[in-house]
């Protein structure tokens, strides 16, 4: 079976946690002898892939022995977890006149002087991508889903699949548009909805997107049942047509050298993710407050970056616990292996996680987690400390027994590393596999 997948990001360079899922998943789907395409707007280098075929828009390929998976790059100034705002902001923060100015600052930094000056200077659409979108979708971050539609478009041409596999709603658009013209079906996969990650504010033309997404798939992989749930909600999809494709995790062995190599005055509460509404970041600092009046040498880490950061910061200053709570930025690599090492608690405050892929990382590194039941990872870890969102008391008071119990705190890792175990990329495939063979009959 062929498929062609679209997606936004591949490691080592990734904004989030699809990129991740998307590595795993299509590496076990190889595995089963599934053969993929996967369309991403830009390969930067780095990407170690020995089981892919890299190839981009232009026809180079870098061949690397195995290729069940082949990979294309189509140049679209897109990262995950954009929205109007978000790219906006970007925009106003490019000047053509300036590319010099512009490369130094690393402003996508995957985009050559070339392409950042074909960028800069045309962010029009083909007749074909307007209508994908309609003509109400004129702002430029839909032009560019827009844009990368229609390249999928041509791309598709040359390609031979079964299926099409569309990751999150800004490739939905491309995922109809390739289904609809080669009559093959379209399986969309939600990692996250603009329910998620906005609430009530969410962006009605993501929400379009997404409904649309829902209604002209054949099939649709949600990571959790939560997930699952909500779409059906939000949407009104028929439940008969969402499967629950819980995402699974690569073990890595916990570093513990950096237990002793590193020292912290007090113990170490982690939050790891973007700092947006999504995420919960105030929920975690108001349990701050009540934390340390009871383990007053605590430290809270807020590791990430997002559109609330700085209100973080300053709410941090407003609770008068400013010296007790460090914000180091987006982690990865070693800095994060040290961090889920040397941490004593991981929190997962979500407000809505359609899974929740850090708690367990977190786990992994020897960390116990304490997190949401409006989490989808909550599904699959029951050795797990779990709250209602709102519930800041409950979670302070878990806070405070995690760290003065050394043994609860044992006990959690050693029943959570055992769940671990189950959640291979290996099972998810094989629920993915069989959306494919359902499709295909």
């Amino acid at each position: 079976m062929k498929v062609l997948m679209l997606g936004w990001e591949y490691p080592p360079h990734i904004a989030g946690g699809l990129g991740v899922a998307c590595e795993g998943l299509t590496k076990a789907l190889a595995n089963l002898g599934i053969e993929i395409t996967f369309v991403i707007p830009k390969l930067i280098g780095g990407e170690n892939a020995p089981h892919m075929n890299l190839r981009d828009a232009y026809g180079k390929r870098k061949k690397h022995g195995r290729k069940k998976i082949k990979t294309i790059e189509v140049p679209v100034a897109l990262l995950p977890y954009f929205n109007e705002k978000t790219f906006d902001d970007f925009l106003d923060d490019l000047d053509p006149l300036e590319t010099k100015r512009l490369l130094n600052k690393k402003i996508f930094p995957q985009f050559s002087r070339a392409q950042l000056e074909k960028f800069l200077s045309s962010l029009s659409l083909s007749k074909r991508a307007t209508a994908l979108l309609g003509a109400g979708y004129s702002a430029q971050i839909y032009e560019q889903v827009a844009l990368f539609a229609d390249l999928v478009f041509e791309i598709a041409k040359e390609e031979e699949f079964d299926i099409v596999h569309a990751h999150d709603w800004m490739t939905f658009p491309a995922g109809i548009a390739v289904a609809q013209a080669t009559e093959v079906p379209l399986v969309t996969h939600v990692h996250s909805l603009e329910y998620d990650r906005s609430g009530l504010g969410k962006d009605p033309r993501i929400d379009a997107i997404e409904r649309a997404g829902t209604l002209y798939s054949s099939a649709i992989c949600a990571v959790s049942k939560h997930t699952r749930q909500i779409i059906n909600e939000q949407h009104g999809t028929n439940l008969n047509k969402i499967f629950a494709v819980h995402n699974g995790i690569i073990p890595k062995k916990t570093i513990k050298y950096h237990k002793n190599k590193v020292k912290w005055p007090g113990p170490i509460v982690l939050f790891l993710g973007r700092i947006t509404f999504q995420k919960g970041p105030a929920n975690f600092l108001y349990a701050a407050q009540k934390v340390l009046r009871h383990i007053p040498n605590a430290i809270f880490v807020m590791a990430g970056s997002g559109d609330m950061l700085q209100g973080m910061k300053q709410l941090a200053q407003e609770l008068n616990i400013g010296d007790n709570v460090r914000f180091p930025g987006f982690m990865k690599g070693k800095a994060l292996e040290e961090m889920f090492s040397i941490s004593d608690l991981f929190i997962l405050p979500s407000v809505s996680e359609p899974f929740g892929l850090t708690p367990l990382e977190a786990v992994d590194f020897g960390t116990p987690a304490i997190i949401t039941k409006q989490s989808g990872v909550a599904e699959v870890l029951n050795h797990a400390l779990k709250f209602n969102y709102w519930e800041t008391d409950k979670l302070a008071d878990y806070i405070i027994n995690g760290l003065t119990h050394q043994e609860m705190r044992e006990d959690m890792i050693e029943g959570a590393r055992l769940e671990l175990k189950k959640l291979t990329w290996d099972a998810a495939a094989r629920k993915v596999a069989g959306v494919y063979e359902k499709l295909a009959i």
